[in-house]
């Protein structure tokens, strides 16, 4: 299934956003690491399995990163919840960390609130990973 999924949603920032659905990212053919989890997810519970979206993130060695990262889980009977790193294609494992599960973005957003008044903002995040 992820397979399939990177065949059709190619990895690439810029093209979509938050608001993006899995049905418009393979509409786009592009997007990132939110959308790949948002189509398995939906294929997955469609074939009946309970799948949730993870955030968290990913270490990367001596690379300053600017977002989180979201992968996807599937509860399988005899394992328990089973990670699936669609956009790079492997299994989690001790590099990620994860914060946050839910039924998709909007339930693990980081960062959400209402803001009253004119003007712009702009939030830069700069997120550095490392074991020790």
């Amino acid at each position: 299934l992820s397979v399939r999924i990177l065949a059709n949603i190619t990895y690439s920032k810029g093209k979509t956003n938050i608001s993006t659905t899995a049905e418009m990212a393979m509409e786009i053919g592009a997007g990132v690491c939110q959308d790949h989890v948002h189509a398995f997810l939906a294929v997955a519970r469609l074939l009946g399995f309970s799948a949730r979206y993870v955030s968290g993130y990913l270490l990367m060695q001596d690379k300053v990163q600017d977002a989180s990262h979201a992968w996807a889980e599937v509860h399988v009977d005899s394992l328990g919840w089973v990670g699936f790193d669609i956009s790079n294609g492997i299994s989690p494992d001790d590099r990620y960390v994860k914060l946050a599960t839910g039924f998709d973005y909007a339930d693990v957003i980081p960062l959400s609130g209402v803001r009253f008044g004119s003007g712009e903002e702009q939030i830069a995040t700069r997120i550095m990973i490392s074991q020790q």
